[in-house]
C-alpha cells in the first residue's frame, strides 16, 4: 500500500471548527501510550516528551486543501499536547501540514500543525516545529479521534 493510498484527507476544516481541548485531550492520550511515566524538571509551560517515532506528514496547500499525492515520512523528535518538531531531510515549503501520529499498538491521530520555526542542523538536516490546530476524524478502531 502507498504513502497515498493511506492517507486520503478530503479536506482541512477551519480554525474556527477546532478545539484546543479536543487537540491536547488526544494528543495527551496518544503521549500516555507511548510514555506512560511522566518526567519531572521541565522549565517551559508545557511538558515536552522524546517523540523518536516515525509521523506522516501531508502538506496543506494555500487554498486549504490536503495534498494526498506528497504525503511523506518525517521524524519526530519532541511532543507536547500543543506542538511537535521533527526532522525532515529537505526545507519544507508549506506553512500547515497534517502530522499523522502512531502509538506502537497502532492508535493513530491526524492533527493540522501550523510549521511555526525551521532550523537547518549541522547533520544535513531540517529541524522543524509547530503547534497542533485541531484533530482531524478519522474512520476505523485505530483513531483516537473517532
Amino acid at each position: 500500500m502507498s504513502i497515498t493510498s493511506e492517507f486520503d484527507f478530503t479536506s482541512v476544516p477551519s480554525c474556527s471548527e477546532c478545539s484546543e481541548a479536543k487537540v491536547r485531550s488526544t494528543v495527551g492520550h496518544l503521549i500516555s501510550r507511548i510514555l506512560p511515566k511522566k518526567i519531572t524538571n521541565e522549565r517551559r509551560k508545557d511538558f515536552r516528551y522524546p517523540y523518536p517515532h516515525l509521523v506522516y506528514l501531508t502538506p496543506i496547500d494555500a487554498a486549504g486543501q490536503p495534498l494526498n499525492e506528497l504525503t511523506t515520512v518525517v521524524v519526530g523528535k519532541n511532543i507536547t499536547e500543543r506542538g511537535i518538531d521533527f526532522f525532515h531531510r529537505e526545507p519544507l515549503p508549506y506553512r500547515r501540514v497534517i502530522l499523522t501520529l502512531e502509538s506502537e499498538d497502532g492508535t493513530r491521530a491526524s492533527v493540522v500543525t501550523d510549521l511555526l520555526w525551521t532550523r537547518f542542523t549541522r547533520q544535513g538536516w531540517y529541524d522543524n516545529g509547530g503547534r497542533f490546530l485541531h484533530v482531524l476524524s478519522q474512520n476505523g478502531p485505530d483513531s483516537l479521534s473517532a
